[in-house]
């Protein structure tokens, strides 16, 4: 069932640029998010962005009056016509989605400190691509990465099919069968959920996104990266002080064995990346960032970067 929906302004617009951008060459202000749009429940056109907050049974936790099971974002001048480009992000500790998608950090929980948040939907903004942002909660503002339902065969297939049902407006009657390229993002905890929705859920992963987010299942991503084909990319942003880089350089070295020369960066400075080495079907970068810096940052460039249709 559909919790609420929001129009493009109201919570949603942030007052400040994403953290720390400049640090790997980055920069530019947050989009601003305060047009006007629909609030009567249901979007009637796209040309305003709208933001879905859901209470779903197939959630990765039980459902709860307390907060939303998950959150769609859906940017100005979507085109809903299928197939449906659908790009998850799974969070990492002491956050929650409503959060996470803001251009300035806010508290999750009355009294319970701010927590980073990551400009989602204004990257989304600004990359011109043609698709949705799906973010489910996992364990709300905890210090764990539990993944829930999302770690069970079909989990989250299920999460996605129940979303798509409740979202009102052009995209009212999409299902799983609409959907498109589907890329899945996780930053710091997320990581399991990542891993357990890229393998073998009864969906197709296109694109997998670890933003420092490295720490575990290494085994899970080295298979999703092995089978890596045309079309599709890994990438692994890591940091020095996050906890993922032995992980990640360690892949990094396996991955020399998976693919050509060519098919692979592995970039061990902090150089900030060109459009053409964003290409590479396996990507290593390490990053100067802070830990709520990467997906402030890499998260757009990313998905700027990716098979994604551009707007029309």
């Amino acid at each position: 069932m559909i919790a609420a929906v929001f129009a493009a302004g109201g919570w949603l617009a942030g007052c400040g640029t994403p953290a720390e951008h400049a640090a790997d060459g980055g920069g530019g202000g947050a989009t601003d998010l305060s047009a006007g749009g629909p609030t009567d429940g249901g979007a009637t056109t796209t040309d305003d962005a709208a933001t879905y907050l859901l209470t779903l049974d197939a959630g990765a936790f039980p459902p709860t009056a307390a907060h939303p099971s998950a959150l769609v974002y859906v940017p100005r001048n979507f085109d809903p016509t299928p197939p449906i480009s659908i790009i998850v992000f799974i969070h990492g500790f002491s956050n929650c989605v409503e959060n996470v998608v803001r251009d300035a950090g806010g508290e999750c929980e009355p009294d319970g400190g701010t927590r980073s948040a990551y400009a989602l939907a204004s990257q989304l903004e600004t990359t011109m691509k043609n698709a949705i942002l799906l973010v489910p909660e996992i364990d709300y503002d905890a210090q764990t990465g539990n993944p829930g339902n999302l770690g069970t065969s079909g989990g989250f297939q299920a999460l996605l099919a129940e979303t798509l049902a409740d979202l009102s407006g052009p995209l009212h009657g999409a299902t799983v069968a609409d959907v498109g390229t589907l890329i899945v993002a996780s930053h710091s905890g997320g990581y399991e959920s990542a891993a357990g929705i890229a393998g073998k859920r009864g969906v197709t992963v296109d694109e997998l996104y670890l933003l420092d987010s490295l720490y575990g299942n290494t085994a899970d991503f080295d298979a999703w990266a092995m089978a890596v084909t045309a079309g599709k990319r890994f990438a692994d942003v890591y940091t020095t002080g996050g906890g993922t880089l032995d992980n990640s350089q360690a892949m990094a070295t396996r991955a020399q064995a998976w693919v050509p020369a060519a098919q692979l960066l592995d970039d061990r400075t902090t150089d900030t990346l060109t459009d053409a080495q964003y290409a590479h079907e396996l990507l290593f970068k390490l990053s100067a960032l802070s830990h709520d810096g990467v997906p402030a940052y890499y998260f757009g460039k990313l998905v700027g970067t990716s098979v994604l249709a551009n707007k029309k």
